[in-house]
């Protein structure tokens, strides 16, 4: 009978936590991990139906800073394991070691030696401050440095918590809600625990931009703060390295800065001091390196992408957000920085089209197919300025009225009723 018994109670252990911990055959015991496809939240909230708050508590009363669980929270349903011999299953939920005799071997979460963000949704189109304004004390942009605090010698820009967000989301108009008593629901707007554990998640639902990656590069050196410093004398703000966040809507479309938006500034720059240029590798590389100076390192060299076909084909890439044609193209203004606006290279560099004979003999067909692609530089008054004028092909002028003009009317009759309509011009002769 108390065989029986001690079956059934551990049978009734791993039904009620969903973790493989101890099962009890008579007087054997066994140990057993979880399954490989085991996803703690998903577990817990999702087929439990616990609340984020059940094991999720706050470091203060009422504070919206909350701890990550600990053996106070895990008790409450696993009461048994605890008293007892701890199941391996259950240890290796938080601890790395297999039988932990403290705090110091817990594993990080998520599973990442290096600081990442637990967000799941975040758009910082609609928290940015739309008037830019800077924080008086530091000279940066207030929004920006609000969220994103540095620490020692501002080596990386941290992430914000619950304190900075409950600035906002603790008052009662603003959804989701952040207080001590927010709910699961209030949770899941902005975190994807049961997601992220997911081992089928796919790229297209990936947390993070393609190039987002926690901490530090490889080999790599880098701090904000000596960058941000010489801001009143280079005008250098979080978004000049940073354009695209302020189009951004969600964290997929998240991108760090590229080695072609170091070069803008660190390559063929006199002013800048020789240890801070392209040329010394030293500069960002932790390790010494020799050799060439990469082609992407340069802003001399034409990327492989700028084939014949590029030029007459590259407005889809130059109007994306995350373009790079400010790097080399030095006129390109801030406005097409951040894509979109194709006149300020235009308008000082002739379409590949423009060839001598352009004027005299192609450019009206061309008009006369897309008149807005002519519009990109050309006004109304540019097309007026000539075409109120007779066209050499009228001249002379009497013997193309009495009858040369038929030949021009008949190869083209859409080139005469550019200025000419039938009712004033060949109703007078044609109609008697």
């Amino acid at each position: 009978m108390r065989k029986r018994r001690r079956r059934l109670v551990g049978l009734m252990l791993l039904t009620a936590s969903g973790v493989a911990l101890t099962l009890i055959h008579g007087d054997a015991e066994e140990t057993r991990s979880p399954p490989a496809d085991y996803r703690l939240h998903d577990h817990h909230v999702g087929q439990l139906g616990l609340e984020c708050s059940d094991c999720h508590v706050s470091k203060q009363p009422e504070s919206v800073v909350l701890a990550r669980p600990g053996h106070a929270q895990c008790v409450s349903c696993h009461q048994e394991d605890f008293q007892g011999q701890p199941g391996v299953g259950l240890c290796r939920q938080c601890h790395a070691a297999l039988q932990p005799t403290g705090s110091d071997d817990l594993r990080p979460y998520p599973e990442f030696s290096k600081p990442q963000a637990l967000l799941f949704r975040f758009s910082h189109a609609q928290h940015l401050d739309k008037e830019e304004r800077l924080d008086p004390a530091t000279g940066f942009r207030a929004d920006c440095t609000f969220c994103h605090k540095f620490e020692g010698e501002g080596v990386l820009a941290g992430f914000p918590g619950h304190a900075e967000c409950a600035a906002c989301h603790s008052k009662p108009n603003i959804l989701p809600n952040l207080t001590a008593g927010s709910t699961s629901a209030d949770c899941r707007q902005c975190h994807g625990a049961a997601e992220r554990e997911n081992p089928g998640f796919s790229k297209e639902r990936r947390l993070t931009g393609s190039h987002q990656a926690p901490g530090f590069a490889v080999n790599l050196k880098f701090a904000h703060l000596p960058h941000l410093r010489s801001d009143a004398a280079e005008r250098i703000s979080c978004v000049t390295c940073h354009y695209e966040i302020p189009q951004s809507q969600r964290l997929a479309d998240l991108s760090h800065p590229e080695i072609l938006d170091c070069v803008a500034c660190h390559d063929g720059r006199q002013e800048l001091v020789s240890h801070f240029r392209m040329e010394d590798c030293q500069a960002c590389h932790l390790e010494p390196r020799e050799g060439v100076l990469p082609a992407s390192h340069s802003r001399t060299v034409k990327p492989l992408s700028h084939s014949a076909g590029f030029r007459r084909h590259h407005q889809e890439e130059a109007s994306a957000g995350n373009a790079k044609c400010f790097v080399c193209h030095t006129h390109v203004s801030p406005a097409v920085r951040r894509g979109g606006d194709c006149a300020a290279c235009h308008q000082v560099m002739r379409p590949l089209s423009h060839t001598p004979r352009w004027r005299d003999a192609i450019h009206g067909k061309q008009a006369a197919l897309d008149r807005q692609a002519c519009a990109v530089c050309h006004t109304a008054d540019t097309c007026s300025r000539c075409h109120n004028q007779v066209p050499r092909s009228h001249f002379p002028l009497g013997l193309f009225k009495a009858g040369a003009h038929a030949d021009l009317a008949t190869l083209q009759l859409r080139s005469c009723f550019t200025c000419h309509t039938f009712e004033d011009t060949c109703a007078a002769c044609h109609l008697r």
